[in-house]
């Protein structure tokens, strides 16, 4: 059979069409591994070769599709690989490409991981160790990487969103929102020592927000009850919003 056309596409995939208007596509590499392009001629053997051969390149395409936003590690090819309904043994051809291709590179995967997190999230250094294990990057590279995440820029990034929470917070007693940025920052995976250190530097009036929040109480609870149990209530809603006494 004779190849009367060829017409590159992308991701290394090319198209060729036969004399009889056939059409089909198959990957650069598998073009040249089958001389297709000099001899201009195939026969039936070597498109059948050539079809079973290709779908380890179209898996390959789909790898590199995935790959496009941001670098991805073997863990997240193979898992995203295998939803697709593919074998462990076409997996393994397809990250061998990758990696033949310099994508693989778990160095420069986990320095842009750590840069990412650092630039455009909130996670602090423990969250971002436990993700990278997750994807089983090695402990090595892992700490290389880490090392960028070091002590002043934790700090600042803790500072900064300690700020952002008073802002958004100016209703909780001190109690409550030293007790929510305890949280949040453990839950973020920062160092306990830091973020401790700059949670006991916060000062709250508590004595202006119980009395309005008293009022807010009262006014809303005084509709239901009255006296003792009137008093009750509010001090009990008061004491679950973090105010222990009054002022």
């Amino acid at each position: 059979m004779k190849i009367v056309r060829f017409k590159k596409l992308k991701e290394g995939m090319v198209e060729f069409v036969l004399e009889n208007k056939e059409e089909f596509i198959a990957h650069e590499d598998l073009i040249l591994k089958y001389n297709l392009l000099r001899s201009k001629e195939i026969d039936a053997k070597q498109l059948e070769k050539i079809q079973q051969e290709n779908e380890i390149y179209r898996l390959y395409t789909v790898a590199l599709s995935y790959m496009k936003t941001k670098m991805r590690s073997k863990k997240e090819i193979t898992t995203y690989l295998r939803q697709k309904q593919a074998d462990s043994k076409k997996i393994a051809q397809v990250l061998e490409i990758l990696n033949r291709q310099g994508y693989l590179n778990e160095n420069i995967y986990a320095e842009a991981f750590v840069h990412d997190c650092m630039v455009l999230t909130m996670d602090g250094p423990n969250k971002i160790e436990a993700d990278l294990r997750k994807n089983e990057i090695d402990n090595q590279v892992i700490e290389q990487a880490l090392s960028v995440f070091d002590e002043e820029v934790e700090q600042e990034k803790i500072q900064n969103y300690i700020q952002k929470q008073l802002r958004m917070n100016k209703r909780k007693s001190s109690i409550a929102l030293k007790q929510k940025l305890k949280s949040d920052l453990e839950r973020l995976g920062y160092h306990a020592y830091l973020y401790q250190s700059e949670i006991s530097k916060i000062s709250v009036d508590d004595e202006v927000l119980y009395q309005v929040e008293y009022q807010k109480l009262y006014q809303k609870l005084s509709k239901k009850y009255q006296g003792k149990e009137l008093e009750w209530r509010i001090k009990q809603k008061l004491y679950q919003k973090g105010f222990r006494q009054e002022e």
